[in-house]
């Protein structure tokens, strides 16, 4: 499920409505869709939430806009008596909070429960008198294995699990963990936070018993699309994890399961994984293409190189609009053109019977699935999914001076309105929404691009590819994509970039995000 479709009425935090209460919620360890449609629900409904770190901050943008957001992150390694002042801060916000009569949220990664210290967040609210309710998350103990192709337990390998922590509080009463008592026990053990003393471990598990040859592994980021797991045996693991450059935050795994990995390692295998992707709509654009990205494995950076926002003048589109009915046909070339054709039509307070007569054309089925949203089914839509190919699909329809209305971006190119008027149309272009590149001084430019460690760049429009030399430069733009694979979304788009001089690698043969993600897919070759 897509987290960002969590109905806040699921979780019904009424208990919000009259006094404080705060929830203590488990995010899951990485991937966003993760997240419990109760959790997702009470972001929604919170007015406060304080997050901790290895969190997709995503899960973020589903809280309402004046919902305040706190970084309470703090994690392993540090001095403990600062560790415990940082806890006793949080602990102290969340009372505050609650007292104050707000919904709050403690945002945790994974479980609460498991090594989350969701526990000493409860006990310090009950202490204070504060309603809470624990929502609990996925565990990285199954997740992260479920990821790398691990079963936590399988009934011909592994009967029993153990969980334990491998960063030990330096200041902690009573015995710390006996590792030889663990290597007895067999079955799966997961170790968490253990990167950093992982030879102690090792060793101190051989010592106890349990076999060097018997099989390990270590998972780093994982659920994240940036996952990293290194196979080794337990003898061996430690030496392999530094040289595969794993650290924190990572898991530690022991057991026969992770014989199973070669027939279970499905997230790892798919077909963009491990592939570092920059994707540069608008911002209100990029969510479906990166979670369609996401989903086929890929680590997605966005660089917004568009800014998208009705005209400043309106005139013109009311004039055509009080008119729809004298046009033989209305031609959307862009779901936004639909977006802010219609938003216009609804603030002169009227509805799709505007039309009238008139018929419906559409570039593509992102386009028709806008207007059908909308209550209007196209009337024609073209095999071809680009300009090129609405503008075949009018052969052999009479447009001898039939007026065509066609609303589009402030910036959109001519090549359908000419094809149109050889037809015998007289086409009435009008600028339905202004399409604007954003200040450069505004613009931060992912690592991976100025690092060098992009794949591919994703164009989906003229101005994109534009924007982009303008405004990071045309020599240093030059530099940074040598090496990197350039995608575009159509013809159109293709055009454009092989104008600026630079060479089109993937081009799908029809112009639709799912068809661009296709193409990725088969470019790289594991689809």
């Amino acid at each position: 499920m897509n987290p960002h479709d969590a109905d806040p009425q699921d979780c019904d935090p009424q208990d919000c409505a009259t006094t404080g209460h705060v929830f203590i919620v488990g995010a899951g360890p990485g991937d966003p869709g993760l997240i419990t449609v109760k959790g997702a629900g009470l972001l929604a409904a919170a007015d406060v939430v304080l997050y901790d770190d290895l969190l997709d901050t995503r899960l973020l943008e589903q809280t309402r806009p004046d919902c305040v957001r706190v970084y309470a992150g703090h994690r392993g390694g540090r001095r403990p008596d600062g560790d415990h002042s940082r806890q006793d801060e949080v602990n102290h916000r969340l009372i505050a909070e609650a007292r104050a009569g707000r919904c709050v949220v403690r945002l945790k990664g994974g479980d609460p429960y498991i090594f989350g210290r969701g526990g000493e967040e409860a006990i310090a609210l009950h202490e204070a008198g504060i309603p809470f309710e624990v929502v609990s998350g996925v565990s990285a103990a199954s997740a992260a294995l479920a990821y790398a192709g691990i079963p936590l337990t399988h009934r011909n390998l592994a009967t029993t699990a153990t969980l334990v922590t491998g960063h030990e509080s330096q200041g902690q009463e009573g015995p710390g963990v006996d590792w030889a008592a663990l290597a007895r026990l067999g079955g799966t053990l997961v170790v968490f936070m253990g990167s950093r003393r992982l030879s102690m471990i090792t060793e101190a598990l051989i010592a106890g018993g349990r076999a060097g040859s018997t099989p390990a592994a270590a998972i780093q980021w994982g659920t994240w699309p940036a996952q990293h797991t290194v196979v080794a045996d337990l003898q061996t693991l430690a030496q392999r994890t530094a040289e595969g450059g794993i650290a924190s935050p990572a898991l530690i795994v022991v057991g026969e399961v992770i014989d199973l990995r070669d027939a279970l390692n499905w997230f790892e295998n798919k077909p963009l994984f491990g592939r570092q992707l920059l994707i540069t709509r608008s911002q209100e654009q990029s969510g479906p293409l990166q979670w369609l990205l996401e989903s086929e494995g890929a680590e997605v950076h966005t660089l917004p190189l568009l800014e998208i926002s009705a005209p400043e003048d309106g005139a013109s589109v009311d004039a055509a609009i009080s008119r729809l009915q004298d046009f033989a046909w209305v031609v959307f070339t862009s779901p936004n053109s639909v977006r802010y054709f219609f938003d216009r039509l609804h603030y002169l307070r009227r509805d799709a019977r505007a039309f009238g007569p008139a018929q419906i054309a559409a570039v593509g089925q992102a386009t028709a699935q806008y207007l059908r949203d909308r209550g209007i089914e196209p009337d024609l839509l073209p095999e071809t999914q680009s300009a090129s190919g609405l503008a075949q699909s009018f052969e052999g329809l009479d447009l001898h001076d039939k007026e065509i209305l066609l609303p589009a971006s402030s910036i959109g190119r001519t090549e359908l309105d000419a094809e149109l008027t050889r037809q015998g149309a007289r086409v009435l272009r009008i600028t339905a929404y202004e399409n604007r590149p954003p200040d450069p001084a505004t613009v931060e430019l992912p690592a991976a691009l100025t690092e060098g460690r992009l794949d591919c760049i994703l164009f989906a429009s003229p101005s994109s590819a534009r924007n982009f030399l303008e405004i990071v430069g045309p020599e240093t733009g030059r530099q940074y994509l040598h090496n990197v694979a350039i995608a575009a979304i159509g013809p159109t788009t293709a055009r454009a970039v092989e104008e600026l001089g630079l060479v089109v690698t993937i081009q799908p043969t029809d112009s639709s995000i799912a068809a661009l993600v296709g193409a990725l897919c088969d470019h790289y070759g594991r689809r």
